[in-house]
Parts: structure tokens; C-alpha cells; sequence
């Protein structure tokens, strides 16, 4: 004997596998699609242990789809079981709730913003902007499977604030819902931090704290994040098993 737990599953349901652990019922696991990111077949946990190993080959091999799971930092007995068994965390994302009082740069306000609604005439093409950007950001880690009308449709919000180049053009942009800051995306790296600065300064002009989700494959997610001093012990998790 090796002390090696003997963990069986067994599907009972299109959704759902039971899970013993040395022939103990510990629980079930149940599974998930999300149009959105519909590369990987989704898992959530009912377990009342967590076993060392998993068989989670299995459950690609009978759903003929690699694995997903979301979870939360603090988790540790289900993190540790993913990375355990084969599992890669592939994002970390942030979800502070922030004031001015966090601010860790001195805001400037010298970038011209126009704001825009849903009647505004340059509306569909910031959503497209925004459905471009989303697309490439999430690439590398679940790629985007729906349609940019689908997206639309779901997704921005109908408010927001953008900034344009010498030429007119959309370099910045970001969606809103009063004190939250739904989406963010730039295409340009030289004006981008000028425009958080002058979307920080406008939004604390309104409200006393902001609030936003910041993926760390996102590049101008992250730097507006790191305006501000914030606990980046805790985050919510992607794991991909390949």
C-alpha cells in the first residue's frame, strides 16, 4: 500500500458525476457551459473533502472537452487539489472597491474625455472597439465564442467616456454604470495612463468610492489598478486543464 486514495466518479446526470473517495460518497461534481468562453467544459465542486488525486482525465475523456474551474483564492483545499492534479492557473483578477484615499499617482486631468449614452452616434462603433479588445485580452486564457452581436447585446453598458488621437481617432475607452467601471480598453499604451488619470479625477468628482474587476491578462486593466494601493492577496482564479 502506498496511502494512495482510490477516488471513483461515476456520471449520473448529462450535468453531474458522483465522487467517492475510498468508497466513502464525498460528494459531486457538477458541470457547466458558459457561451461566452464555450472552449472548456466548467466544474463546480460539492465536496465534502477534498481527495490528493483526481481523476479529472476522466471527465475530459467522457466529456471529450478540456476543464475550467473559477474559484476564489482562499479556497486553498480546492486550489491546492487543482494545481495538485494537472490544473494551470492561468488569470488572477481583482475586485477592489477603491476611494481617493487609495490612490497611490496624482491625478491629471490634462486628456480630453467625451462622454457618450446609447443614443450617442459613436456608440456601436465603441462597442465594437470594446468587442475587439475583449476578444484579444481573453485569447490566451478562454477565448471569446460568440458573436460580436450576441456580445453586444449582453455586455457594455450604455454609458461611458472615451479620448481620440490628433486624428479623431478612438484610443481609449471605458463603459459605466454610475460608480462602477464595467470595462476599460485602450489601444495605445503612451495615452492610456492619462486617460485613467482623467476618468479617476472625473469619477471622484461624483462619487466617493469606485469599484471595477481587473484581470491581470489585461494590460490596461492592470495599470488601472496599480493607481491604487490595493490587497492583491486575494483574487478570483481561472484554472485550464488541458
Amino acid at each position: 500500500m502506498n496511502g494512495k486514495m482510490s477516488v471513483r466518479i461515476k456520471k449520473i446526470k448529462d450535468n453531474q458525476y458522483h465522487v467517492w473517495c475510498d468508497e466513502q460518497n464525498i460528494g459531486t461534481i457538477t458541470t457547466y457551459h458558459n457561451e461566452f468562453h464555450n472552449k472548456y467544459l466548467y466544474l463546480e465542486f460539492n465536496l465534502s473533502k477534498y481527495p490528493i488525486y483526481f481523476p479529472f482525465s476522466e471527465i475530459k475523456q467522457i466529456e471529450g472537452k478540456s476543464l475550467q474551474v473559477m474559484t476564489d483564492s482562499t479556497n486553498t483545499d480546492l486550489v491546492h487539489l487543482l494545481l495538485q492534479n494537472g490544473f494551470k492557473c492561468k488569470r488572477h483578477c481583482y475586485t477592489p472597491k477603491v476611494t481617493k484615499n487609495d490612490l497611490r499617482v496624482k491625478l491629471n486631468s490634462n486628456c480630453s474625455l467625451y462622454t457618450f449614452d446609447i443614443n450617442n452616434k459613436k456608440y456601436d462603433i465603441l462597442c465594437h472597439l470594446l468587442y475587439k479588445y475583449y476578444q484579444a485580452m481573453h485569447q490566451s486564457v478562454s477565448p471569446l465564442t460568440v458573436s460580436e452581436n450576441t456580445f453586444v447585446k449582453e455586455v457594455p453598458t450604455q454609458t461611458g467616456y472615451y479620448s481620440t488621437n490628433e486624428d479623431g481617432k478612438i484610443e481609449n475607452l471605458i463603459f459605466t454604470e454610475k460608480n462602477e467601471i464595467a470595462y476599460i480598453c485602450s489601444f495605445s499604451e503612451k495615452s492610456c495612463n492619462l486617460f485613467i488619470q482623467a476618468i479617476l479625477s472625473k469619477m471622484f468628482s461624483k462619487y466617493s468610492a469606485i469599484f471595477f474587476e481587473a484581470d491581470d491578462t489585461d494590460w490596461s486593466a492592470t495599470k488601472l489598478l496599480d493607481c491604487f494601493n490595493v490587497d492583491k492577496e486575494n483574487s478570483f482564479n481561472t484554472y485550464i486543464y488541458i
